[in-house]
């Protein structure tokens, strides 16, 4: 089962208890947040938080699985999203796990926010005669139709694809793969995420459409940007292009409206006591390392637990900007 598929059925639709605090992201939110730690450091019901992140997710899978799911997020009080100028950008509406996205479930409007003629052709033929949409992978749609549950013989772990791949485990011998994300050099890595950035408005759309509906239900937000690498980081400060596009990027979070309970701000792993053995990559947290993160995030966010009557602990109202 896909990504996006495999988290909306097995980690929001089968589970019995409602979700009420709620973290939104892509794979680097999925290997970094534990949602049993993040509940156990802040005294919160563990049925009750959920990591909703995907590999891959972008605010159109946020905005998606939001509108497709409103009756199971109608107890979410907080929704803790992740702000990442990698799936933000302009040029990564060509990229085909991104298109395949589009093909499924976008609408013949959001269609035609896409910057490149070629790209909105293509959307809208499919929107007419769905071809690719449902050709993306035969298992994959066989498993969207079957809905297996864990166990079955025929298919045994269809809901793997909601947990970190192998190599985000301490034991796991990275010297083995050969995988491109392993290799990839900090340079190639901090262009790809904040090089000669621009916006996707696409995206843009995605995320404000999000913002708004989480308003109208009173569901307050706070937004993080995940740590990558310190190399990669290093290499975001050293070279004015990657430190611009960063800047852009911020600057776009810091506009949108309404503001969120916070926004923290973390790309660098110091800022929130990670070391670079706690990397699986360049740009993902591994097991040891989301043990401290989710330490960290609950950290953060118990100050802000008795203005959401979610628990009874100490703390301070903070409508502020959290700066690391």
């Amino acid at each position: 089962m896909d990504a996006f598929n495999a988290t909306e059925t097995y980690t929001l639709r089968k589970q019995p208890s409602p979700v009420k605090v709620a973290f939104f992201g892509s794979s680097q939110s999925l290997w970094a947040i534990i949602a049993d730690d993040v509940a156990r450091e802040t005294g919160l019901n563990p049925a009750e938080v959920r990591n909703l992140s995907s590999e891959g997710g972008t605010p159109f899978d946020l905005w998606n699985l939001i509108r497709r799911n409103e009756e199971h997020l109608r107890e979410l009080r907080l929704a803790v999203v992740e702000v990442n100028p990698f799936v933000l950008r302009q040029s990564l509406d060509g990229d085909s796990r991104v298109q395949t996205d589009f093909y499924q479930h976008a609408t013949f409007s959001e269609r035609m926010l896409l910057k490149n003629r070629a790209n909105r052709v293509g959307q809208i033929a499919e929107w007419l005669m769905p071809v690719r949409s449902v050709r993306h992978s035969l298992e994959s749609v066989v498993l969207n139709v079957m809905d297996p549950e864990p166990g079955n013989p025929i298919y045994p772990c269809p809901e793997q694809r909601t947990a970190p791949a192998s190599d985000w485990h301490a034991w796991h011998h990275k010297s083995t793969l050969a995988k491109e994300r392993l290799t990839l050099s900090p340079d190639a890595a901090a262009k790809r995420m904040v090089g000669n950035w621009r916006l996707s408005k696409l995206q843009d759309h995605s995320l404000r459409q999000s913002l708004d509906w989480f308003v109208k239900h009173r569901v307050r937000v706070v937004f993080h940007e995940l740590p990558v690498h310190p190399e990669v980081m290093k290499k975001v400060r050293e070279v004015p292009e990657y430190e611009e596009g960063h800047a852009k990027f911020v600057a776009y979070i810091e506009s949108l409206k309404p503001q969120p309970l916070a926004r923290l701000y973390t790309p660098d792993p110091a800022d929130c006591g990670l070391k670079v053995e706690h990397m699986a990559d360049r740009t993902h947290i591994n097991e040891n390392g989301a043990h401290l993160y989710s330490r960290h995030m609950a950290e953060k966010l118990r100050q802000f637990l008795p203005e959401l009557d979610l628990v009874d602990v100490g703390g301070e109202d903070a409508h502020v900007r959290v700066q690391q």
